[in-house]
């Protein structure tokens, strides 16, 4: 397929699934406590989309936020959900460079997007003191080509990728299992049927109530087996410009 239209996939097709998607809600979960592990006064969020990650980091630690994404609709719904963050627009893949520096960087569902994906990480590697990282961590014969994925993280690719770009990794989780996993399996059913059931559109009363209960269902998932990534990493490269 080609490239994703990133513009047209924020016009209404996933604003309501990042705000009451059950994973997507654990994901900032867990992304949030990965976060407070580590010195955390200023954090960027690279690929912040509709910066529904910002709105809840926001709710919960005390920090300094500030968000990039490539698409000028996400960063104008991102401007709008959260009230008072810097955001700029920002490709990952350009040769344009941060000049500031950061305690954590997060990067979440992000890197499956980019092609050269260490290369995103070693361009980060000298602004970020920390970087927490979530990426979908399924086969590779699973990989989701109608939302611009190049890859799915399998086994200990994110953690090989990490320490070849000059990280230390920290902690390293794989979450999902089982519940989670099965959804993933009828996802990616032949056609098109899984994720269209509640991975677009908006969420009524009645779908944010089935969402909420599969969050809390979600609660029963491991933390060290499924097919979402989570890593934390220390940068080696830190301050080297």
């Amino acid at each position: 397929m080609g490239r994703v239209d990133y513009e047209k996939f924020w016009q209404g097709y996933w604003n309501d699934t990042t705000i009451y998607g059950p994973a997507c809600r654990h994901r900032r979960r867990i992304v949030a406590e990965l976060i407070n592990k580590v010195p955390h006064e200023t954090i960027l969020d690279l690929g912040c989309g509709d910066g529904s990650l910002l709105a809840e980091l926001r709710q919960k630690i005390e920090a300094k936020f500030s968000g990039s994404d490539i698409s000028e609709e996400a960063l104008r719904i991102a401007r709008q959900n959260v009230p008072g963050v810097e955001f700029f627009q920002l490709d990952l893949s350009s040769q344009k460079r941060i000049e500031r520096t950061f305690d954590v960087v997060t990067i979440s569902e992000v890197l499956e997007h980019i092609e050269d994906d260490e290369y995103v990480m070693r361009q980060v590697a000298p602004i970020a003191r920390h970087v927490v990282i979530s990426v979908p961590g399924g086969p590779p014969d699973k990989v989701d080509r109608r939302y611009g994925h190049f890859r799915n993280y399998d086994g200990d690719l994110m953690r090989q990728k990490l320490e070849r770009s000059g990280y230390e990794v920290i902690d390293f989780m794989r979450w999902g299992f089982p519940i989670f996993d099965l959804q993933q399996h009828f996802a990616f059913k032949p056609g098109e049927e899984g994720t269209a059931t509640m991975s677009q559109g908006r969420y009524g009363p009645m779908r944010r109530a089935v969402a909420l209960a599969i969050y809390w269902l979600y609660f029963f998932n491991s933390s060290s087996r499924g097919t979402q990534v989570f890593a934390l990493a220390r940068s080696r490269l830190f301050g080297q410009g």
